[in-house]
């Protein structure tokens, strides 16, 4: 399941010609793209966590540091792009 999401999303990007050159990183880990999507499966989608401001859950969800100021929304930025 999650390798067919990862080359769906992998081709999905290609051809709305924004191809992923490499994968993001949050703190100083690297995003799972797969945990990152799932965490906002759980969470209700996307309209829900960020109509709820839920963004720091999904953070949390991918282990992030607990200190971080601007988790919620470089959470948000990596998840839309």
């Amino acid at each position: 399941e999650e390798a067919a999401f990862l080359l769906s999303l992998h081709q999905f990007m290609r051809e709305r010609r924004t191809p992923i050159e490499r994968i993001p990183h949050l703190g100083f880990k690297q995003i799972n793209l797969w945990k990152i999507y799932k965490a906002v499966e759980k969470l209700g989608a996307y309209e829900l966590v960020t109509g709820r401001r839920l963004w720091k859950n999904v953070y949390d969800e991918l282990g992030g540091s607990p200190g971080s100021t601007s988790a919620a929304t470089c959470t948000r930025r990596h998840y839309e792009r």
